[in-house]
């Protein structure tokens, strides 16, 4: 079966992954859209043999015409299907005039309740108005709140275990080799990500006068006055606010031993997905997107949304430091198991064959 998957600089972590996976199995011919070629697109273009297209801004007048010509060199490709990781605003106006099969992910269902970004808003809107029927879903999370607000299953493509920054880190990847528990948050610090019940969660930990270590990688996206004032007050905190290298991501991981996850909002997480490529394991938020995920006390920890109870669980990793290495055992066996591009890629090529 011969696929052409065309992916987009912003996903280019699970996409390697999933190429990685895929095109043992598939011919595959690859395209990543991006506004320019750096050196990590060209790295990852020459390992799988992909194409790399420039991506213009929607503004420009001659974008329709970019995006026309594009589409019909996919059209002569010939290919059984066309797998879109996500669509431009003129290819959503005109695919379906030029190409017969094809499917589009989406990635968020629901978009983020504080998102100021209407553009991918009225994008995304646009893409349910037009493309519905061709959409795909990237868990069952997502699956099920799609079936709610449109009435019926799309295909699901549920992302793997991303090995991308394993694969491409600068560091040697030594574990950790102190006593002391090492949390950290890593990602952009956005609204939906709940960075307070963290901050709120570590002063409880400082009025116990509990020895605690919480590390944060990541941009300050909003309130950042009042959130870099609370962090600075507290003494066990560190926060390295600032975008973070992709060649770095494995170095954080590697040295710190459980991710905290106090997401408000979440239907998947590619933190997550991340570390358990890392086998580090996590406490996340008990919502219904991490539950598809993580099993609870094996390959983490949920806590039920407040400040308060993410604080116990902290402190009992804390006094029970033999549990991460149990975690850390059974993310490498049944998690890998079950969540490895190679466990799903039968769900994969069954998607793409119907």
């Amino acid at each position: 079966m011969k696929i052409v998957y065309v992916t987009h600089e912003s996903f280019i972590d699970h996409s390697y992954t999933i190429v990685s996976g895929l095109r043992k199995m598939l011919d595959m011919f690859v395209f990543i859209q991006a506004k320019e070629e750096n050196d990590e697109i060209k790295k990852w273009c020459e390992k799988f043999g992909a194409v790399f297209v420039k991506r213009t801004r929607y503004r420009n007048p001659f974008s329709l015409f970019t995006e026309l010509s594009f589409l019909l060199k996919i059209k002569k490709l010939k290919a059984d299907n066309v797998w879109f990781n996500t669509l431009t605003l003129y290819q959503i106006l005109i695919v379906k005039f030029l190409l017969k099969d094809f499917l589009v992910n989406i990635h968020d269902v629901d978009p983020h309740p504080d998102s100021k970004d209407y553009h991918a808003k009225f994008t995304q809107w646009l893409t349910y108005k037009l493309l519905k029927k061709r959409l795909c879903v990237v868990s069952k999370t997502q699956a099920s709140l799609f079936k709610v607000l449109h009435g019926f299953e799309p295909k699901v493509f549920r992302l793997p275990i991303i090995n991308y920054y394993t694969e491409t880190g600068r560091c040697d990847g030594k574990p950790v080799i102190d006593n002391k528990v090492k949390f950290f948050f890593f990602g952009s610090i956005e609204p939906y990500k709940g960075i307070e019940t963290l901050l709120d969660a570590a002063e409880i930990l400082e009025k116990k006068n509990i020895e605690y270590c919480i590390n944060i990688y990541g941009k300050l996206k909003y309130n950042r006055e009042i959130l870099s004032e609370k962090i600075k007050n507290l003494k066990n905190i560190k926060h390295e606010n600032k975008f973070i290298d992709y060649r770095d991501i494995h170095s954080i991981y590697s040295k710190n031993n459980v991710l905290v996850l106090p997401y408000k909002q979440v239907t998947q997480c590619g933190p997550l997905l991340i570390g358990y490529s890392e086998i580090v394991p996590s406490v996340c938020n008990d919502l219904l997107g991490f539950r598809e995920y993580v099993d609870d006390g094996k390959s983490g920890f949920f806590y039920n949304g407040t400040a308060k109870d993410l604080a116990n669980k902290i402190e009992f990793i804390i006094l029970n430091f033999a549990v991460i290495s149990e975690m850390k055992n059974y993310i490498s066996s049944a998690i890998k198991n079950k969540l490895s591009i190679d466990a799903l890629a039968d769900e994969y090529i069954s998607n793409l064959k119907n």
